[in-house]
């Protein structure tokens, strides 16, 4: 959640959240956007630093906020924000930005991590544009900080907070099912298991996440999942509804 901010100097992340009435219960990290430019995480939200003038943003990120997907969106943002055109302040932003995207959406490679610890910190010290060198420093302080979260979408096409959308999964719950077949109709992809009368189940290998079930159900039996998924049966079983 983005807070707005206006304060600049020595203080803490502490103070800046209170300032802005943000809830603190359960945060794992913040980012103090350009040109402060940084992530926060919770352990140091009481250790003093120096927000830069013209810092205007203050985001929260939770447990169930994925980092990857954080750094993804940052490096984005700070692209947008400048319109440099030299080679490492552009260029190099925009082949962040791809590997990062394609790292959230089950693409990623175990060779792209380091292939950012090499072109991060050049970036770091030989963009023109003070974005870019953000842009460069941010994503070695995010791979440092989280990168328990970061590297299992290069490493393994996993998503350990479940956060990204592509690696969120579509279950349909026993309570709620029908046997309408009415999602089962909706699946282009023959990722759902079902007849009348029977809880439908979803494939998970075969389904696309593109999300045709969750629209079709009509009694919001199906359901899309982070982390924690609900409890479902292996193959159709009888319908418990009356």
């Amino acid at each position: 959640m983005d807070y707005t901010i206006n304060q600049a100097g020595a203080t803490s992340v502490s103070a800046l959240l209170s300032a802005s009435g943000a809830a603190t219960e359960g945060l794992k990290a913040v980012w103090l956007s350009y040109p402060t430019a940084t992530f926060v995480p919770a352990a140091r939200f009481d250790e003093e630093l120096e927000v830069a003038e013209g810092t205007s943003c203050l985001r929260t990120y939770d447990e169930g906020d994925c980092m990857c997907d954080a750094l993804y969106r940052v490096v984005g943002e700070l692209r947008m924000a400048t319109e440099c055109t030299c080679t490492f302040g552009h260029e190099g932003g925009y082949q962040l930005h791809t590997i990062l995207g394609d790292a959230c959406n089950k693409k990623g490679k175990p060779s792209d991590i380091a292939l950012i610890r090499d072109l991060a910190p050049v970036m770091a010290s030989q963009a023109i544009c003070d974005e870019g060198k953000a842009i460069g420093r941010v994503a070695l302080q995010a791979l440092d900080l989280f990168g328990d979260e970061i590297e299992p979408h290069f490493t393994k096409k996993q998503c350990p907070t479940c956060g990204c959308d592509a690696f969120k999964t579509f279950h349909v719950l026993v309570s709620k099912c029908t046997g309408c077949g009415k999602c089962l109709k909706a699946c282009d992809d023959d990722a759902i298991l079902g007849k009348a009368k029977f809880v439908h189940v979803i494939n998970q290998r075969k389904c696309t996440q593109c999300g045709a079930c969750l629209e079709a159900c009509p009694e919001g039996a199906v359901v899309r999942a982070g982390a924690k998924k609900p409890k479902t049966p292996p193959k159709p079983i009888p319908v418990r509804r009356k």
